[in-house]
């Protein structure tokens, strides 16, 4: 950990912060492959309103974090930290390919101090026609937890969601969440969205083709 100097009101105040990284964070086998997408945040640009892009290597430039938790400040080794108030994070994106739902999406949040609401998580998808599907994770993991010198703790949390195909034909996605209180220090963040059949539901659907299904065009 450091101590980092920050200016609050003109005066110089230290704010405690996490060095940058995760600590066991999921990283799905399939990151990187075709009709995927992966963004990661190591180096925040904006506390408070603008949009922090993407700066992770390999990251593609598909979406923004924004911070409209009031009173939040950029520490020196460039993390969001909230002064007076918990962080209120909004990630939003959209699709790097034709209207579809995402498959999986896996989520790492790395912070410091005051913990993250795990209640506060959720995804949401919407279409050009209005169509709004919000959903909670599935599956919420505390992947490292330890104390913080300063007080709270210093946590690396990860949050996936499964979703059927067809649900929604979106072409914007959303990620909510937020601290449970102030002196949050959020360090790094991580999204991945896979949008192809995991290799299960390829068998299946190869096994079908075999069993007379239908699965091309008739030939003319």
């Amino acid at each position: 950990m450091k101590i980092c100097f920050a200016p609050i009101f003109a005066i110089a105040a230290f704010i405690p912060c996490a060095e940058a990284g995760f600590v066991n964070p999921v990283i799905p086998s399939w990151r990187g492959a075709a009709g995927t997408e992966y963004m990661g945040w190591e180096n925040f640009t904006s506390a408070y309103g603008g949009a922090n892009l993407p700066d992770a290597p390999n990251s593609d430039n598909l979406g923004g974090l924004y911070n409209f938790g009031a009173g939040a400040v950029l520490t020196s080794t460039q993390n969001i930290y909230g002064t007076t108030a918990p962080l209120f994070i909004s990630m939003l994106g959209g699709m790097a390919t034709a209207s579809k739902n995402p498959l999986e999406v896996v989520l790492n949040i790395s912070a410091a101090g005051s913990v993250i609401d795990l209640n506060s998580i959720a995804l949401t998808l919407m279409d050009n026609g209005g169509g709004v599907l919000r959903l909670n994770p599935r599956l919420a993991e505390i992947r490292s937890d330890q104390p913080f010198s300063f007080g709270g703790r210093v946590q690396t949390l990860s949050f996936s969601w499964n979703l059927q195909p067809n649900l929604i034909a979106a072409t914007q996605w959303q990620i909510n969440f937020s601290g449970t209180g102030p002196n949050t220090s959020l360090d790094a963040v991580s999204l991945d969205m896979n949008f192809i059949p995991a290799p299960g539901a390829l068998s299946v659907l190869a096994m079908l083709c075999g069993v007379g299904v239908n699965c091309g065009r008739r030939r003319l």
